[in-house]
């Protein structure tokens, strides 16, 4: 009985643990539907700006404008995104190890995530700022805001983040974001100038800080359905390691129930016997009949 009250108990938690996970899968998978739609619009307004840009440059002609970091001096910054919460496996592995591999003397790195920030700190990797990383697609435009004011005069500025890729996986990736492009600024004329009421360095000078802001957002929005999609691939390998579990539970207890039915029955039969071997034989076996 003892055994059988402790396999009971063990499929209880264990029960209890894969509604947990279950639910937590769910919200999970929400997130994960929403990033992932998010992401279009997020490229989308990158896509506007280098439409912008390249604009704002054709009015610019050969004049060469303060664009941003372009004056500031200083030390280049890498930002890294890495994961919020846990449940990520390798997540924050993968992002650091190529920090790791292409990160320039003295570039100064910035860290979002506070998993990722741990997982610096087990390996040994200096940074000179951190972020939360948030769990919401509306959270996303605040973030690159107070990201791209602690960047935005750098003299140079990339990204490593991961992006999502079909099955639940990503890639990660690097991009540089200032200073602008050669190709942004070449990206050909139009046949009838734009319309502007700033001048056109000014208008560059201020496309050139939304560029940032669109590239970092872009970056964070694609970082945050990879992280969602690598811990929803954890949770469903947690989800199936507990299903397996739980069937050799039940196995178990069936097993345990069946041992003490044929314990009854041993002990209905024995009793049985005793009590007819007390009561002697029956009349007719006495009289010999």
């Amino acid at each position: 009985m003892e055994h059988l009250a402790k396999v009971k108990a063990r499929l209880t938690s264990l029960t209890e643990l894969h509604d947990l996970v279950g639910a937590l899968r769910s919200m999970t998978a929400t997130q994960a539907k929403e990033a992932q739609r998010a992401i279009s619009g997020t490229q989308s307004y990158a896509r506007v700006i280098e439409h912008a840009i390249a604009g704002a440059a054709q009015l610019a002609g050969g004049e060469k404008p303060d664009l941003p970091g372009a004056s500031g001096g200083g030390r280049g910054v890498l930002i890294a995104v890495g994961a919020e919460h846990g449940f990520v496996g390798g997540f924050d592995v993968g992002i650091l190890t190529r920090v790791q591999a292409i990160r320039a003397p003295g570039e100064r790195l910035v860290l979002v995530g506070s998993r990722g920030l741990a997982r610096a700190r087990e390996m040994a990797i200096s940074c000179e700022g951190s972020h939360r990383m948030t769990s919401r697609v509306a959270g996303i435009p605040a973030l690159a805001r107070r990201i791209c004011k602690e960047t935005e005069t750098a003299p140079a500025v990339r990204i490593v983040f991961a992006a999502p890729r079909a099955g639940a996986r990503f890639e990660v990736r690097e991009r540089a974001i200032l200073p602008l492009s050669p190709r942004l600024l070449e990206a050909g004329t139009r046949p009838v100038p734009p319309l502007h009421h700033l001048a056109p360095a000014d208008l560059l000078q201020r496309l050139s800080s939304e560029y940032l802001f669109a590239e970092v957002a872009r970056a964070l929005m694609e970082s945050l359905a990879s992280e969602s999609n690598a811990r929803l691939s954890t949770m469903d390998a947690a989800a199936r390691n507990i299903d397996d579990r739980l069937d050799k539970l039940q196995h178990e207890l069936r097993r345990i129930r069946q041992e003490e039915i044929t314990a009854d029955l041993l002990d209905v039969v024995t009793g049985t016997e005793a009590v007819m071997n007390e009561a002697g034989p029956h009349r007719g076996e006495e009289d010999g009949v």
